[in-house]
């Protein structure tokens, strides 16, 4: 990690343990090194962030264009590996550079969703994903992220915020007709990976946790 990140990641780590029990799980299935997808779900706009502090290595994510007319914030998170990109879509010119990034051994946080859910359901995953993890030959990394879209009710909530990792998705193991639809299909898995961390992890009825 640069040293900024490190710093920054170490500190907000320690934060959110400290006020929110944060738990991390499954960190053995992040490779140290080579590029990497990490797919996580997304309820919140604090999910960037929160996943981050469960991966051991620094990681590259995409960020709306609107957050970079500010110059103090936009120096702020493009320091932190920040992506501009416009809303519902990643251009062509970005889309290199993110299959660059991965091809050269960088991760790269993405919500294969494309957008928050307003309850926490999972929806599904749309191509790119895939589209982005076959072109670069990278693994992708699936994560249930846990407790974000309530993190107001912190002590009341304590240790229901976390992140979860399951084994790695190898995207060339997926067999499609032609590349689209192996894009669906890898989407559609990573999807499924993630809902089987959620049924592992999530809250229980009356809510409890596992």
């Amino acid at each position: 990690m640069k040293t900024l990140y490190r710093v920054s990641w170490t500190g907000a780590r320690a934060l959110v343990k400290l006020v929110y029990g944060f738990r991390v799980e499954g960190t053995e299935h992040i490779p140290r090194e080579g590029g990497m997808v990490l797919a996580v779900n997304h309820a919140s706009s604090a999910d960037p962030v929160i996943a981050g502090l469960g991966v051991p290595r620094e990681l590259h994510f995409f960020a709306k264009r609107e957050l970079f007319r500010n110059p103090l914030l936009a120096g702020l998170i493009r320091a932190h590996n920040a992506l501009p990109v416009d809303r519902g879509e990643v251009e062509r010119g970005t889309l290199e550079r993110v299959i660059r990034l991965l091809s050269e051994g960088g991760a790269l946080l993405v919500f294969p969703e494309g957008t928050r859910s307003r309850d926490g359901t999972i929806g599904e995953g749309r191509p790119g994903v895939g589209m982005m993890a076959l072109a670069a030959s990278v693994p992708i990394v699936p994560a249930y992220l846990r407790g974000t879209l309530r993190m107001g009710g912190s002590f009341i909530r304590r240790g229901r915020l976390g992140v979860f990792f399951g084994p790695p998705l190898d995207p060339a193991s997926i067999p499609g007709a032609n590349r689209k639809e192996r894009y669906r299909k890898i989407a559609e898995e990573t999807i499924h990976r993630i809902c089987a961390l959620q049924s592992k992890y999530g809250w229980r009825e009356g809510g409890s946790l596992p």
